[in-house]
Parts: structure tokens; sequence; C-alpha cells
């Protein structure tokens, strides 16, 4: 039995699906039942949340590795889940985080690696999946496509190698079922270095219209993200990618896909195409 938490965004969802294709006992832990509808009759389903370690004890009831989400938990909020973990036979952890954990000096970065450190402190058999940007970032600009034709760019022409959420969940059940003692770190990008107007105009011929892509200040960007409700410390660390993306420092391009999973990861036009009817 697995355990999958955050089964309702863009890689827990893929790791559900990918971890029933392989005909495992899966059990997702959500607060809604309602929001894992798709799965129905096919997982077992827990009901909780972070907040109350509790209902996560017995979520973990006989599972032999878990899907665990940071959840914007605290630090001191985060501990309790690592207790729980040891309480239970101490299963295979694969911890989403971020490919920033690796980079010193990121505020998102400090947050993930202090959950990695917390997971190794406890003792516990941990595996770090490290996604640069996801490929579903793009569906943050729907709004605008559709309304204005335009895409709001923070990164300028800077290129970063985007993946799609399926090839990060893949690593992720791969190290989730495959004994690799080995290796703890799975740090994934996608397969070609793009700039986000390289990735506009791929969408515009996907979608069939015009898309303008208008760059702004990260300041701008930030500043936006606050005003839609992110915590303010959450947009600046968001912000703090965008610069380095934009000052060049993204361009990074990984084998850890083919690597792991034995094909090439998806590339974005094939991802767009996918996911059209999303942006219409």
């Amino acid at each position: 039995m697995y355990l999958v938490t955050g089964a309702t965004g863009n890689v827990g969802r893929n790791v559900t699906a990918q971890l029933l294709e392989r005909g495992a006992a899966v059990r997702v832990f959500t607060r809604d039942a309602a929001k894992v509808s798709q799965f129905a009759g096919r997982v077992e389903v827990a009901i909780g949340d972070f907040g109350t370690p509790e209902s996560f004890a017995r979520a973990l009831d006989g599972v032999e590795g878990v899907f665990l989400m940071n959840g914007g938990t605290s630090g001191a909020a985060f501990e309790p889940l690592v207790d729980e973990l040891k309480k239970h036979g101490r299963p295979r952890v694969v911890f989403l985080s971020t490919i920033l954990a690796g980079r010193p000096g990121f505020h998102i970065g400090q947050i993930h690696k202090a959950r990695e450190e917390a997971i190794l402190a406890g003792g516990l058999d941990g595996r770090f999946v490290r996604p640069g940007g996801f490929m579903s970032n793009a569906l943050q600009w729907a709004g605008t496509i559709r309304s204005q034709g335009m895409v709001y760019n923070p990164m300028g022409e800077g290129r970063s190698a985007p993946i799609a959420p399926e090839d990060i969940a893949a690593v992720v059940v791969r190290s989730l079922i495959t004994e690799r003692p080995e290796e703890k770190v799975f740090e994934v990008t996608g397969g070609a270095l793009l700039s986000v107007p390289e990735q506009v105009e791929i969408l515009a011929e996907v979608l069939g219209r015009a898309i303008r892509c208008v760059d702004i200040p990260v300041q701008a960007a930030v500043q936006g993200m606050v005003q839609a409700g992110l915590p303010e410390a959450l947009a600046g660390g968001v912000g703090e990618s965008f610069q380095a993306v934009r000052d060049g420092h993204g361009a990074m391009l990984l084998d850890t896909v083919q690597r792991v999973t034995g094909r090439p990861p998806t590339a974005f036009a094939a991802w767009a195409r996918a996911n059209a009817a999303r942006f219409a």
C-alpha cells in the first residue's frame, strides 16, 4: 500500500494514476473525497490534513511508501508528520522538493531543504525529487491569453528547461517502488531550454491564435501574486526564482528522467497539445 498526499495536485494526481497503472494499492490523503472522485473505487481515501497529525497517523497504517508534499506547513507543523512516520514503521518517503533546495540563498529552496533534513534526521528512508519549473505553470497564463491574447513575462529572455508533471511523477513512482539505495536526490528538468517567449510561440501555434509576450519587471509579478493572495514571503521567493532565470542562471539540462524512467522527457509542444483545451 502506498500513501499519496496532494493527490489533487499536478504531480500527486499523476503519481496516483501511475501507481494504479502498475497495479499498486493506493491510499490518498485529502481534505475532501469529492476532489479525488476520478479515482473512485480504485483507491482508499483517508480524510484529513497536515494540520491534524492524528489524521495523518491514521492514513499511515499499513503503508510501505509515502509520496509527501510540502503542504505549506510551517517547520513546527512538519516535525509531527516526521514523528508519525517514525511511529508507523518508517516507510520509504519520497518528498517533492525543488531544484532550488540544492542552490544556497533561495528562500523557497531553504524551506524545502529544511524538510529534507528533517526527514533524514528522523532516520527515515528518504528520497528527494527536486524538479525545476513545471510546464503546467504555463496554465497561469490561460486567463490573460483568453481575455487579452497576452502573456506577461517577468523572466525576460532567460531560458530554463520546464518539465511535465507526468515526468516528475514518473521519477517519484520509480523512487517509491524501486530499490535505488545509492541514490537519494533526483534533480529533474525537461529536455529543452526554452525562454518564456519561445514557450508562448509554441502555445500560439498549438492553439492557432496570436499571443503577445509582454516583458514586465520581476517586482510587478511579485506584487501581482501578493494581490492575488499569496503570502508576501512566498511571493518574494517565487520572484527570486524569476530573477535567477532572467539573469541566465536557469539554463540547466539534466538527464534524470531518461536515466530513471528509460524514456526522454515530454516536449513542451507535446504537453501543450495534450492540455490545449485548458487554455480555450
